[in-house]
């Protein structure tokens, strides 16, 4: 037949009205040769095969690779092979002729491939980084379809393996953010009062980790929650109740809910590690709970998150303004007999602060390396009115002048390698 149609009209269009007519049996492939200038069609039976109008135009042959993954499992390569039909399958663009009379094929292939990168570019224009990275979920697993079915007949396995990797690492970390909302709703009712009281600048997976990594604490009315004079490494927040703080027997101001106890300089971004010395008593007003943080695991999570640092110094800063508004009234509500006694009592107890911060600044160069420029011990120094000659008076009790102060290690100790390396 085709030598017949080969003689009156040209090879491709022989083959094409053979082929298109169903009329080729016993045949698997074509090849064409060029024998003396004259096209030749050669057929190598192999089984019986029947070309079909309905099949697509375009079939990508299987890999090994894939057919080992695929094994004897029927259904999985039936499911793919319609999959890749479905998706490689070329569609007809319904453009009007008076815009372009070129027909305009495409495949839907080819829309996952664009609509991935729309999707990347419309993630970048989002404020919120929980719709950024759904977004970019969304954008890579379309991009694995495209990569997976290509129009090439090839998997593309560079680009799909890490858009997987980001489809990953994006999925585990809008899991951990729901996560985290997730276990914040679970706080007592009392704790969600105190944030949205308190710490509202804290969004609640944030205040949530904050809480989970204090402990309560109860005390009765009478109770000592520290003694003047000792070493304190816990800072508390109080959750109800009152405590009472004194210097030398002389109450100075009264801690309410709310306000942290013994924080010592974290407003002012002072992370200092280990124990702090107390320069007042606290005491139980009456019952009273409250949280308490070992000050290094309170560091040690400050400093890995950035973004609840900042936001407890926020909250920090609102507390100072809170108890200086709470010495007014203690002073307006006539419970200080003598006015004089209480401000001399108060400035003692700022300098004794600062003594302690002083001292363990001291005690640990590590970290004092990591303040040589001293811009929050200066911070504090402006917070709380404390001018060169109380400092220099704060250095002279901790053993050090203000010469040693600035170079960083004390006299008589300038070959001290350890010294003068770890400031």
């Amino acid at each position: 037949i085709l030598r017949a149609s080969a003689s009156t009209m040209s090879l491709p269009v022989a083959v094409s009205r053979t082929l298109a007519a169903g009329r080729v049996k016993n045949a698997e492939r074509l090849v064409f040769a060029n024998n003396k200038g004259h096209g030749k069609v050669q057929f190598t039976p192999r089984q019986s095969t029947r070309f079909h109008s309905s099949k697509p135009p375009f079939r990508a042959q299987s890999t090994s690779q894939e057919k080992v993954r695929i094994g004897n499992d029927p259904y999985r390569g039936w499911f793919r092979d319609r999959l890749r039909h479905f998706l490689l399958r070329p569609r007809t663009l319904p453009i009007p002729r008076w815009i372009s009379p070129q027909h305009i094929t495409i495949t839907l292939s080819e829309v996952c491939g664009h609509s991935s990168f729309i999707l990347v570019a419309i993630s970048y224009a989002v404020d919120d980084y929980m719709q950024l990275r759904m977004i970019a979920v969304a954008g890579s697993s379309v991009m694995l379809l495209f990569t997976y079915f290509h129009p090439h007949g090839r998997v593309l396995w560079l680009p799909f393996k890490w858009n997987a990797l980001f489809i990953a690492i994006n999925a585990y970390r809008i899991g951990k953010v729901f996560a985290d909302r997730y276990f914040a709703e679970k706080l007592p009712p009392e704790m969600i009062k105190i944030r949205d009281d308190h710490f509202y600048v804290l969004d609640p997976p944030a205040f949530a980790k904050l809480i989970r990594a204090a402990r309560i604490e109860n005390f009765v009315e009478g109770d000592v929650v520290v003694n003047q004079g000792t070493m304190n490494s816990s800072v508390r927040l109080v959750v109800d109740g009152e405590l009472v703080v004194l210097r030398d027997n002389q109450p100075t101001y009264v801690l309410e809910e709310g306000n942290f106890v013994s924080e010592v300089g974290l407003h002012a971004g002072l992370l200092l590690p280990g124990s702090v010395e107390s320069c007042c008593s606290i005491i139980a007003k009456e019952n009273t709970r409250t949280l308490n943080w070992d000050r290094d695991e309170l560091i040690d999570l400050l400093n890995r998150d950035k973004t609840l640092r900042r936001a407890l110094k926020a909250v920090l800063s609102w507390d100072i303004v809170r108890k200086l508004k709470g010495q007014r009234q203690l002073l307006a509500s006539g419970v200080i007999e003598d006015p004089e006694e209480w401000t001399s009592k108060r400035n003692d107890q700022n300098q004794h602060r600062y003594e302690s911060i002083l001292r363990n600044l001291l005690e640990h160069p590590t970290y004092r390396n990591k303040l040589r420029r001293r811009d929050s011990l200066d911070k504090y120094r402006i917070i709380h009115h404390i001018d060169d000659i109380h400092h220099e008076q704060a250095l002279e009790s901790c053993g050090w002048t203000v010469e040693e102060f600035e170079r960083g290690y004390k006299e008589g100790h300038e070959n001290d390698e350890d010294a003068l390396h770890d400031w």
